[in-house]
């Protein structure tokens, strides 16, 4: 067990005589006295505009801390929304309608910004039902939201995934991945994140066609999708799906029918008719139908699919052209996905979740951002198709047994206790007991979501946290006070002594 001080960290320095100019260039821009800025005017025209509750200016620059604390902590600091990692006005918030789950209503983040700013509104915003995450079984959930908040401007980066899925967000925000919550700048081109795609058992469509059209077994079926055959029986039934008393037999085309040739046969067939041997061969891609496009393709490319690139499942897989385009059979456009991973893929905006990798990551400059505040117990929410989260370590995905944590449990002192005070040595006993149960269900098979409901709230966490200076004054006024929380106050009174020695003209007028 390890017992630590708590502590913040600036997590980029950053040149405050270039942060206070661009300040003064926007206060100037509101005044219209672009004409007045001097190479020594910028602290006063700060001070000045503080003085008369112009901060509206401030919020042209931002500031991140690295804070180590417990976790009690850490939920009075999500409170402050503004320190909640945002995305641009445009990014769309695709509702969750049960009985339409592929014709989801599109509306972008600042729509619902101004609904729930709007009276007239209220009533609009009250119904709005969008998509969370359920982290435990990987789909996605209908959602209430709580609160919309507008983050001033902040700078932005773009997430392009394989699928051509796109997010503007701050560098800071969440994405679900299977190691976990991760920050984008966690991130890396490469990795896989978890994307808006189709629950099978509520995908009509895809249940059909895997049973009616590629006439699987409902054992396979059960199989592919992770559930029971009652579950999977029930499914049809809720849809009204049922095979046809014929059977039918499952027919390759090209071959007659079924054992029709042997295997020597068939393959001596396909020498005969492949390429240029082909009667039907043309030399120009762009002349060759569609159909006869995708027939190349199953010929070229069948042997070799034996395994899904997503989710490693072997069976039924599909062979997938990148750039949807049938004719061009470049190594690179060619994926090989089964049959539930290639349907999500097409339909970005469908109830459910996938994995998808991330092609490009690149700053694009500033832009006016915002964020949402869902309904427990589920705190995230859809954003372009992608799955977004506040920026906390997560204790559900952090196995504190292992070695990486050096097979013990860290947890902040009390500040408000001395070392040999009772109630302190009394704390002690209580953290060592705690971290000898958690190790021992570990031990007994519990998994880390499991045994962290027995973690208390002086466990230590990490939070990144980003807010614009106007913020960051709210934020020390109320947690600097006197009769701000002990624990609380501790961390904000490190933030300020960062703070008022970097930017004294923005800072020094608070007295905690």
């Amino acid at each position: 067990m390890k017992i630590i001080e708590p502590g913040v960290e600036l997590v980029d320095d950053f040149d405050a005589a270039e942060i206070m100019k661009k300040i003064e260039r926007a206060g100037r821009v509101c005044y219209k006295s672009e004409g007045n800025i001097k190479d020594d005017s910028a602290e006063k025209f700060i001070r000045g505009i503080i003085k008369r509750g112009h901060e509206s200016v401030i919020e042209h620059a931002t500031v991140s801390f690295k804070i180590i604390c417990d976790r009690g902590v850490t939920h009075e600091l999500v409170r402050h929304r503004l320190a909640s990692y945002c995305v641009t006005g445009d990014t769309i918030i695709p509702s969750y309608i049960a009985k339409k789950r592929f014709s989801a209503k599109k509306r972008n983040i600042e729509t619902i910004y101004r609904w729930f700013t709007n009276p007239k509104c209220h009533a609009i915003f009250q119904q709005l039902v969008i998509r969370s995450f359920d982290e435990q079984t990987h789909s996605v959930v209908p959602n209430k939201i709580k609160n919309v908040f507008f983050n001033g401007i902040k700078d932005v980066f773009e997430v392009k995934t394989e699928s051509g899925r796109s997010l503007k967000c701050t560098d800071g925000h969440q994405f679900f991945t299977d190691d976990g919550w991760k920050t984008l700048a966690e991130l890396e081109i490469g990795n896989f994140i978890y994307v808006n795609g189709l629950v099978s058992l509520e995908n009509e469509e895809w249940l059909r066609y895997n049973y009616l059209t590629l006439n699987k077994t409902r054992k396979q079926l059960a199989e592919e999708i992770g559930c029971s055959e009652v579950r999977l029986y029930k499914a049809f039934k809720h849809f009204g799906i049922k095979k046809p008393l014929s059977d039918r037999p499952n027919r390759r085309p090209g071959y007659g029918v079924k054992g029709m040739f042997s295997d020597e046969q068939r393959n001596e067939i396909s020498k005969r008719m492949s390429g240029e041997n082909n009667h039907r061969y043309l030399e120009d891609r762009n002349s060759l139908s569609t159909s006869g496009a995708y027939a190349e393709t199953y010929r070229k490319f069948s042997s070799d699919a034996n395994e899904c690139e997503y989710c490693g499942s072997n069976q039924n897989i599909e062979i997938h052209h990148t750039d949807k385009n049938p004719r061009n059979n470049a190594d690179e456009n060619i994926k090989f996905l089964c049959s539930k991973c290639h349907h999500l893929w097409h339909h970005p905006y469908a109830v459910g979740a996938f994995k998808d990798k991330i092609l490009s990551i690149s700053y694009i400059g500033q832009e006016t951002v915002y964020d949402l505040e869902m309904a427990a117990p589920y705190h995230n929410y859809v954003a372009n198709g992608i799955i977004v989260h506040n920026s906390q370590e997560s204790s559900r995905f952090c196995d504190y047994s292992a070695g990486k944590f050096g097979g013990e449990l860290t947890f902040i002192k009390p500040c408000f206790w001395r070392e040999d005070d009772k109630n302190f040595l009394l704390w002690k006993e209580t953290m060592a007991l705690l971290e000898k149960n958690y190790l021992q269900l570990r031990a007994g098979g519990a998994r880390p979501e499991e045994a962290r409901s027995i973690l208390p709230n002086s466990l230590k966490t990490e939070i990144f946290v980003t807010m614009n200076l106007r913020e960051w004054r709210h934020f020390l006024k109320l947690r600097t006070a006197k009769a701000a929380h002990p624990q609380m106050r501790e961390v904000a009174l490190k933030i300020y002594k960062t703070l008022v020695e970097k930017l004294p003209a923005v800072f020094d007028d608070i007295q905690p």
